[in-house]
């Protein structure tokens, strides 16, 4: 006998046998755990036979990195060093990695999560708020660390002024951990990876993705992370890094455009397909292998509730617009807009994120002359 659930997903897959974890779930109202949970029921009641109801390991996106409890603490003044300062707070879940995974999960993507943290609450809150979007599966647990945390201080205009991250499980993602999993990201439709893992996981997965042409993207997170970037990058279809990391990557103080241009040079220069340097308010610049080179200028937000989630969200827009073959300035265009409305929201990532809502409000964009 089948439970009314169970009927609900076979109808569907009877209908297409296509269908992603991620769609049965938004068409039935359900958690995607939930989904998971009855696909593998039905499997063992033999009503599926393997066929290809769900996309198969070769269509998955796997982000690998962090995950984290983010802490913000909003002042209320001025900040005054060594003394107590007025703050309203809220806690969020977060970590680069685990924020790009649940975008693209909103976004209808079928990814999967590569991450450790530690047996305690901090680690089910996370589960418990990424698992409806994400495949959470491979994330495992260590009983000796704590799950990493990030505690950010925000002035009163959104802007970080201080920022804390205790990521030290994030060390034990080293290359016996990410090498027990050569044989699935081998099948991998693209591998998005953040620089909270050690050097040598970081060296590992560029030489996978190079070997096996796996289109891979790398966040580097923040300046002290680029030491665990290599000088070795043919294999990096993209990186999205900031001025101030690249500044610190190549060790050269920008002064001018013209400084910013000859950096998307030296990037080109060690290997990377494309790259994109973000510079807060200021251009964008985009450079590729084919000798294109490009300039954006972000539009400015009517209200910005936090700029936390800006980068990953940027992120997570060029990499949809990618996966959907969309040409790099297009993607790029997605991303902006992406970032554009999160940093709208009080949540890192936003809740009303969808593909036609991203796809929607970046036309709407367009037509404006915003981007």
């Amino acid at each position: 006998m089948l439970t009314q659930n169970e009927q609900r997903v076979l109808a569907l897959i009877e209908k297409d046998p296509f269908l992603t974890q991620q769609e049965i779930a938004s068409q039935l109202d359900l958690p995607r755990s939930t989904v998971a949970t009855i696909v593998s029921s039905l499997t063992n009641k033999k009503q599926l036979l393997g066929r290809a109801y769900i996309v198969n390991h070769g269509a998955e996106i796997f982000c690998i990195g962090g995950m984290n409890i983010d802490r913000k603490y909003l002042l209320e003044a001025e900040l005054m060093p060594k003394t107590s300062n007025p703050v309203t707070s809220s806690v969020s879940v977060g970590g680069v990695a685990r924020n790009i995974s649940e975008n693209l999960g909103r976004l209808g993507l079928n990814v999967n999560l590569l991450s450790i943290g530690g047996r305690d609450q901090d680690f089910e809150t996370l589960k418990q708020a990424t698992e409806p979007f994400v495949n959470f599966q491979h994330v495992t647990q260590l009983g000796e660390y704590s799950t990493g945390s990030y505690v950010a201080l925000l002035d009163d205009d959104g802007d970080m002024q201080l920022a804390l991250a205790d990521m030290s499980v994030a060390d034990t993602m080293n290359r016996e951990w990410i090498s027990s999993y050569q044989n699935l990201l081998a099948q991998a439709k693209m591998i998005v990876l953040d620089l909270n893992v050690p050097l040598e996981t970081t060296e590992y997965i560029i030489e996978l993705a190079r070997n096996k042409d796996i289109p891979l993207v790398i966040i580097p997170v923040s300046s002290p992370k680029m030491a665990h970037l290599p000088r070795q990058l043919e294999g990096v279809k993209w990186i999205i890094v900031n001025l101030d990391e690249s500044e610190t990557f190549f060790n050269k103080k920008v002064e001018t455009a013209e400084d910013v241009e000859e950096l998307v040079e030296s990037w080109l220069a060690l290997g990377v397909e494309n790259v994109i340097i973000t510079r807060g308010q200021s251009s964008t610049f985009y450079g590729n292998q084919t000798g294109e080179r490009k300039q954006f200028l972000p539009p400015v937000s009517p209200h910005v509730e936090d700029v936390t989630g800006a980068g990953d969200s940027y992120a997570s827009g060029l990499i949809y617009g990618q996966l959907q073959g969309y040409s790099p300035v297009e993607s790029i265009q997605l991303a902006i807009t992406n970032a554009y409305y999160t940093i709208q929201s009080p949540k890192t990532v936003r809740l009303d994120l969808t593909q036609d809502i991203l796809e929607k409000q970046t036309e709407e964009l367009k037509e404006r002359g915003i981007i």
